[in-house]
């Protein structure tokens, strides 16, 4: 853990079990071998991207994810055997039963995390498989992002990049992060997917999940002692952004469990988490 997020922890000192359990997450999917991932068939891909269609949905790009199964059931089955808290190692115990049953039962998990489908038999340890499963997901897709990553940037160095909608251009959930970052035209806001971590450009004002781009109906909440991060706020549809302001503490400001206070102080509000986080209030 770098000394950023440690000074953040402890002056917050209600993130410590959290940040054991993310800790203890972190280690076993370092602890597991990343299986190899065909190449994303970007160029292919290109003309489901100008239609917005997210990456892991194109059949044009064709990223199979049949190999990431077998790397959640080993995540899973470390965190059931490690020496944990007993209610995670009893969840994690119940998710291995279902992820070694067969192999259409991972196929089965793993379309339910990317969220095409709903938990095989209502699995009581759906959050859990979620969380689980972008984290393990993270890891195995992490070459194919950054040659998506790079094939973006390559696009937008000829122009604007088509990509410039609310939804994640990977995955397809909408944000629950931002930043407000410096470049030579002035500030610019970048969004960040809670989920694959995938971040990418929008428009400076409007709101990503309604469209709504009415200044008398977007807002900004500025919380008393955070003077890094802000709420933006939709009076069109209720929902918010936690945005970071500012360079070089992404890790710690851009993770999603490190603001979750943020999400209590806007349901405090009256205002509508609208973004996809992997964190249940």
């Amino acid at each position: 853990m770098d000394e950023a997020l440690q000074r953040w922890i402890a002056a917050h000192p209600y993130l410590k079990p959290l940040a054991r359990f993310q800790a203890a997450v972190d280690e076993a999917v370092a602890a597991v071998p990343v299986p190899p991932l065909a190449p994303a068939r970007l160029d292919a891909y290109a003309e489901d991207h100008a239609a917005g269609v997210p990456l892991l949905h194109s059949a044009a790009a064709a990223v199979d994810l049949a190999p990431a199964g077998a790397q959640l059931a080993e995540v899973v089955a470390r965190l059931a055997e490690g020496p944990h808290p007993e209610k995670l190692r009893a969840d994690a115990e119940a998710l291995r039963q279902l992820l070694r049953s067969s192999p259409d039962a991972r196929a089965a998990a793993l379309a339910f995390v990317r969220g095409d489908a709903e938990p095989a038999g209502a699995v009581a340890q759906a959050g859990l498989l979620r969380f689980l499963g972008w984290s393990a997901l993270r890891a195995t897709l992490a070459p194919v992002l950054g040659a998506y990553a790079a094939w973006r940037a390559a696009a937008a160095a000829g122009g604007e990049d088509p990509w410039r909608r609310g939804e994640c251009p990977t995955c397809g959930a909408p944000p629950p992060l931002a930043q407000l970052s410096s470049d030579e035209q002035g500030r610019r806001r970048t969004l960040t997917c809670g989920c694959c971590a995938t971040t990418w450009a929008f428009r400076r004002t409007g709101c990503p999940f309604c469209g709504n781009e009415s200044l008398e109906r977007l807002g900004v909440l500025e919380l008393e002692g955070e003077d890094r991060l802000r709420l933006d706020t939709c009076g069109s549809c209720g929902g918010y952004l936690k945005t970071y302001a500012g360079e070089g503490e992404e890790r710690v400001f851009l993770a999603d469990w490190t603001t979750l206070h943020l999400d209590l102080v806007a349901r405090e509000r009256g205002l509508k988490r609208a973004g996809a986080s992997l964190y249940d209030l």
